[in-house]
Protein backbone atom coordinates (compact mmCIF):
# COMPACT_ATOMS: atom_id res chain seq x y z
CA UNK A 1 0.00 0.00 0.00
CA UNK A 2 2.90 2.38 0.67
CA UNK A 3 3.87 2.36 -3.02
CA UNK A 4 0.27 2.95 -4.10
CA UNK A 5 -0.06 5.92 -1.73
CA UNK A 6 3.30 7.27 -2.92
CA UNK A 7 2.17 6.99 -6.56
CA UNK A 8 -1.04 8.85 -5.69
CA UNK A 9 1.09 11.57 -4.09
CA UNK A 10 3.24 11.65 -7.22
CA UNK A 11 0.16 12.05 -9.41
CA UNK A 12 -1.23 14.89 -7.28
CA UNK A 13 2.12 16.72 -7.36
CA UNK A 14 2.49 16.26 -11.12
CA UNK A 15 -0.98 17.58 -11.89
CA UNK A 16 -0.64 20.46 -9.42
CA UNK A 17 2.63 21.62 -11.02
CA UNK A 18 0.91 21.44 -14.40
CA UNK A 19 -1.97 23.56 -13.06
CA UNK A 20 0.62 26.11 -11.96
CA UNK A 21 1.99 26.19 -15.50
CA UNK A 22 -1.47 26.64 -17.03
CA UNK A 23 -2.26 29.48 -14.64
CA UNK A 24 1.15 31.12 -15.19
CA UNK A 25 0.25 31.50 -18.87
CA UNK A 26 -2.97 33.40 -18.08
CA UNK A 27 -3.32 37.13 -17.34
CA UNK A 28 -4.91 36.63 -13.92
CA UNK A 29 -3.83 37.53 -10.38
CA UNK A 30 -1.36 34.93 -9.16
CA UNK A 31 -1.56 36.28 -5.62
CA UNK A 32 -5.33 35.77 -5.40
CA UNK A 33 -4.81 32.30 -6.91
CA UNK A 34 -2.50 31.40 -4.01
CA UNK A 35 -4.90 32.90 -1.51
CA UNK A 36 -7.72 30.65 -2.76
CA UNK A 37 -5.43 27.62 -2.48
CA UNK A 38 -4.69 28.67 1.10
CA UNK A 39 -8.39 28.87 1.93
CA UNK A 40 -8.90 25.31 0.67
CA UNK A 41 -5.92 24.03 2.68
CA UNK A 42 -7.00 25.84 5.86
CA UNK A 43 -10.61 24.67 5.68
CA UNK A 44 -9.52 21.11 4.98
CA UNK A 45 -7.04 20.94 7.86
CA UNK A 46 -9.12 22.82 10.46
CA UNK A 47 -11.21 19.77 11.50
CA UNK A 48 -8.03 17.70 12.06
CA UNK A 49 -6.42 20.14 14.50
CA UNK A 50 -5.68 18.85 17.98
CA UNK A 51 -6.29 21.94 20.10
CA UNK A 52 -4.83 20.34 23.24
CA UNK A 53 -1.58 19.44 21.45
CA UNK A 54 -1.45 22.86 19.76
CA UNK A 55 -1.79 24.78 23.04
CA UNK A 56 0.60 22.43 24.86
CA UNK A 57 3.39 23.06 22.35
CA UNK A 58 2.36 26.51 21.13
CA UNK A 59 5.79 28.18 21.04
CA UNK A 60 7.43 25.54 18.83
CA UNK A 61 4.30 25.19 16.70
CA UNK A 62 4.16 28.92 15.98
CA UNK A 63 7.92 29.37 15.45
CA UNK A 64 8.44 26.46 13.08
CA UNK A 65 4.99 26.66 11.56
CA UNK A 66 5.59 30.30 10.59
CA UNK A 67 9.08 29.49 9.28
CA UNK A 68 7.75 26.65 7.14
CA UNK A 69 4.79 28.74 6.01
CA UNK A 70 7.02 31.60 4.90
CA UNK A 71 9.36 29.31 2.95
CA UNK A 72 6.36 27.52 1.43
CA UNK A 73 4.47 30.54 0.08
CA UNK A 74 7.55 32.40 -1.16
CA UNK A 75 8.95 29.24 -2.75
CA UNK A 76 5.70 28.58 -4.60
CA UNK A 77 5.43 32.21 -5.69
CA UNK A 78 8.87 31.88 -7.25
CA UNK A 79 7.88 28.54 -8.80
CA UNK A 80 4.92 30.02 -10.65
CA UNK A 81 6.95 33.08 -11.67
CA UNK A 82 9.60 30.77 -13.13
CA UNK A 83 6.92 28.80 -14.98
CA UNK A 84 5.94 32.00 -16.71
CA UNK A 85 9.45 32.10 -18.22
CA UNK A 86 10.53 28.44 -18.58
CA UNK A 87 9.00 25.09 -19.54
CA UNK A 88 6.95 23.18 -16.96
CA UNK A 89 9.26 20.17 -17.20
CA UNK A 90 12.41 22.12 -16.33
CA UNK A 91 10.76 24.07 -13.49
CA UNK A 92 9.17 20.99 -11.94
CA UNK A 93 12.41 18.99 -12.13
CA UNK A 94 14.64 21.65 -10.56
CA UNK A 95 12.01 22.35 -7.88
CA UNK A 96 12.00 18.65 -6.92
CA UNK A 97 15.81 18.69 -6.79
CA UNK A 98 15.56 20.78 -3.62
CA UNK A 99 17.03 17.71 -1.91
CA UNK A 100 20.49 18.95 -2.94
CA UNK A 101 19.97 21.84 -0.51
CA UNK A 102 18.26 19.68 2.11
CA UNK A 103 21.25 17.32 2.42
CA UNK A 104 23.88 19.96 3.35
CA UNK A 105 21.26 21.75 5.44
CA UNK A 106 20.59 18.58 7.41
CA UNK A 107 24.34 18.11 7.88
CA UNK A 108 24.76 21.64 9.25
CA UNK A 109 21.64 21.90 11.42
CA UNK A 110 21.04 18.30 12.51
CA UNK A 111 24.49 16.74 12.35
CA UNK A 112 23.54 14.22 9.64
CA UNK A 113 26.30 12.69 7.53
CA UNK A 114 26.70 12.64 3.75
CA UNK A 115 27.18 9.13 2.38
CA UNK A 116 28.75 8.32 -1.03
CA UNK A 117 25.34 7.75 -2.65
CA UNK A 118 24.07 11.16 -1.53
CA UNK A 119 27.27 12.79 -2.77
CA UNK A 120 26.64 11.22 -6.18
CA UNK A 121 23.08 12.53 -5.97
CA UNK A 122 24.22 16.08 -5.27
CA UNK A 123 26.68 15.94 -8.18
CA UNK A 124 24.01 14.50 -10.52
CA UNK A 125 21.59 17.26 -9.47
CA UNK A 126 24.17 19.97 -10.15
CA UNK A 127 24.84 18.43 -13.57
CA UNK A 128 21.09 18.39 -14.26
CA UNK A 129 20.82 22.11 -13.50
CA UNK A 130 23.83 22.84 -15.74
CA UNK A 131 22.23 20.86 -18.59
CA UNK A 132 18.93 22.71 -18.12
CA UNK A 133 20.87 25.97 -18.22
CA UNK A 134 22.31 25.01 -21.59
CA UNK A 135 18.82 24.10 -22.76
CA UNK A 136 17.21 27.36 -21.71
CA UNK A 137 20.05 29.73 -22.56
CA UNK A 138 20.58 28.48 -26.11
CA UNK A 139 18.19 31.21 -27.26
CA UNK A 140 20.22 33.77 -25.29
CA UNK A 141 17.05 35.29 -23.85
CA UNK A 142 17.32 37.34 -20.67
CA UNK A 143 13.99 35.91 -19.49
CA UNK A 144 15.51 32.40 -19.60
CA UNK A 145 18.42 33.41 -17.38
CA UNK A 146 16.04 35.11 -14.97
CA UNK A 147 13.83 32.04 -14.99
CA UNK A 148 16.76 29.78 -14.05
CA UNK A 149 17.75 32.06 -11.16
CA UNK A 150 14.15 32.17 -9.94
CA UNK A 151 13.54 28.42 -10.06
CA UNK A 152 16.82 27.58 -8.29
CA UNK A 153 15.84 30.11 -5.60
CA UNK A 154 12.43 28.43 -5.37
CA UNK A 155 14.11 25.05 -4.83
CA UNK A 156 16.29 26.57 -2.09
CA UNK A 157 13.22 27.90 -0.28
CA UNK A 158 11.44 24.55 -0.69
CA UNK A 159 14.42 22.95 1.01
CA UNK A 160 14.10 25.49 3.81
CA UNK A 161 10.49 24.43 4.28
CA UNK A 162 11.53 20.78 4.52
CA UNK A 163 14.19 21.55 7.12
CA UNK A 164 11.70 23.63 9.13
CA UNK A 165 9.26 20.70 9.06
CA UNK A 166 11.97 18.33 10.30
CA UNK A 167 12.88 20.67 13.16
CA UNK A 168 9.20 21.03 14.03
CA UNK A 169 8.70 17.26 14.18
CA UNK A 170 11.81 16.91 16.38
CA UNK A 171 10.23 19.34 18.86
CA UNK A 172 6.92 17.45 18.93
CA UNK A 173 4.83 19.63 16.62
CA UNK A 174 1.92 17.82 14.90
CA UNK A 175 1.73 17.72 11.10
CA UNK A 176 -1.89 18.98 11.00
CA UNK A 177 -0.88 22.12 12.92
CA UNK A 178 2.00 22.81 10.51
CA UNK A 179 -0.14 22.38 7.41
CA UNK A 180 -2.90 24.55 8.91
CA UNK A 181 -0.42 27.39 9.56
CA UNK A 182 0.95 26.89 6.05
CA UNK A 183 -2.55 27.39 4.70
CA UNK A 184 -2.90 30.67 6.59
CA UNK A 185 0.40 31.89 5.16
CA UNK A 186 -0.90 31.08 1.66
CA UNK A 187 -4.13 33.00 2.33
CA UNK A 188 -2.50 36.19 3.57
CA UNK A 189 0.76 35.81 1.68
CA UNK A 190 -1.21 35.50 -1.54
CA UNK A 191 -3.10 38.70 -0.81
CA UNK A 192 0.16 40.55 -0.03
CA UNK A 193 1.68 39.20 -3.24
CA UNK A 194 -1.36 40.36 -5.22
CA UNK A 195 -1.13 43.84 -3.70
CA UNK A 196 2.61 44.13 -4.36
CA UNK A 197 2.48 42.74 -7.91
CA UNK A 198 -0.85 44.07 -9.16
CA UNK A 199 -1.19 47.19 -7.00
CA UNK A 200 -4.73 46.16 -6.11
CA UNK A 201 -6.61 43.13 -4.81
CA UNK A 202 -9.55 42.37 -7.09
CA UNK A 203 -12.41 39.95 -6.59
CA UNK A 204 -11.39 36.81 -8.55
CA UNK A 205 -13.33 35.68 -11.59
CA UNK A 206 -14.67 32.19 -12.19
CA UNK A 207 -11.47 30.98 -13.86
CA UNK A 208 -9.28 32.06 -10.93
CA UNK A 209 -11.68 30.47 -8.46
CA UNK A 210 -11.67 27.28 -10.50
CA UNK A 211 -7.88 27.03 -10.85
CA UNK A 212 -7.34 27.95 -7.19
CA UNK A 213 -9.89 25.50 -5.83
CA UNK A 214 -8.62 22.68 -8.06
CA UNK A 215 -4.99 23.30 -7.08
CA UNK A 216 -5.99 23.50 -3.42
CA UNK A 217 -7.60 20.06 -3.62
CA UNK A 218 -4.50 18.57 -5.22
CA UNK A 219 -2.28 20.16 -2.54
CA UNK A 220 -4.47 18.54 0.12
CA UNK A 221 -4.13 15.28 -1.80
CA UNK A 222 -0.34 15.61 -1.71
CA UNK A 223 -0.37 16.05 2.07
CA UNK A 224 -2.89 13.23 2.65
CA UNK A 225 -1.22 10.61 0.45
CA UNK A 226 2.27 11.51 1.64
CA UNK A 227 1.21 11.02 5.26
CA UNK A 228 -0.45 7.68 4.43
CA UNK A 229 2.58 6.51 2.46
CA UNK A 230 5.01 7.39 5.27
CA UNK A 231 2.82 5.54 7.75
CA UNK A 232 2.77 2.42 5.56
CA UNK A 233 6.33 2.22 4.26
CA UNK A 234 9.97 3.26 4.46
CA UNK A 235 10.60 6.99 4.06
CA UNK A 236 13.44 6.48 1.57
CA UNK A 237 11.24 4.52 -0.83
CA UNK A 238 8.17 6.70 -0.39
CA UNK A 239 9.96 10.04 -0.79
CA UNK A 240 11.98 8.91 -3.80
CA UNK A 241 8.78 7.85 -5.60
CA UNK A 242 6.89 11.03 -4.68
CA UNK A 243 9.75 13.27 -5.82
CA UNK A 244 9.55 11.76 -9.31
CA UNK A 245 6.41 13.81 -9.95
CA UNK A 246 8.33 16.00 -12.39
CA UNK A 247 8.18 13.11 -14.88
CA UNK A 248 4.38 13.32 -14.82
CA UNK A 249 4.45 17.09 -15.23
CA UNK A 250 6.85 16.72 -18.16
CA UNK A 251 4.58 14.17 -19.82
CA UNK A 252 1.53 16.42 -19.44
CA UNK A 253 3.39 19.44 -20.79
CA UNK A 254 4.67 17.52 -23.82
CA UNK A 255 1.27 16.00 -24.65
CA UNK A 256 -0.98 18.99 -23.91
CA UNK A 257 1.24 22.06 -24.27
CA UNK A 258 3.43 20.54 -27.01
CA UNK A 259 6.63 21.49 -25.18
CA UNK A 260 9.70 20.31 -27.10
CA UNK A 261 12.16 17.73 -25.84
CA UNK A 262 15.70 18.40 -27.02
CA UNK A 263 18.96 16.70 -26.08
CA UNK A 264 20.00 18.96 -23.18
CA UNK A 265 16.55 18.76 -21.59
CA UNK A 266 16.41 14.97 -21.93
CA UNK A 267 19.89 14.64 -20.42
CA UNK A 268 18.85 16.96 -17.58
CA UNK A 269 15.75 14.87 -16.85
CA UNK A 270 17.87 11.70 -16.73
CA UNK A 271 20.39 13.30 -14.37
CA UNK A 272 17.57 14.68 -12.21
CA UNK A 273 16.02 11.23 -11.92
CA UNK A 274 19.39 9.71 -11.00
CA UNK A 275 19.97 12.47 -8.44
CA UNK A 276 16.73 11.78 -6.58
CA UNK A 277 17.38 8.03 -6.56
CA UNK A 278 20.90 8.53 -5.17
CA UNK A 279 19.75 11.10 -2.58
CA UNK A 280 17.11 8.68 -1.31
CA UNK A 281 19.71 5.99 -0.55
CA UNK A 282 21.17 5.67 2.94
Amino acid sequence: MAVIFALCCLACSAVNDFIFKLFANRPMSRGVFFSIIGVIITLTMAPTLNIHSFSGNMANTLIWGCAAGFFSIVGNVLLIEAMGKLSAGICSTIYRLNLIFVVPGAMFFFGETLNPFQLCGVLAAILAIILFSFSTLCGKQKSSLAGMIIIVSAALLRAGMGLAYKKAFLTGVEESSLVFINGLFWVFGGLIYAWLKDGVIKMPGKATWGFGALSGLFVCGIVFFMAKALQAGAAGVVLSIAQMSFLGTLLLSVIILKEKLEKFKIAGIICGTAAILFLALK
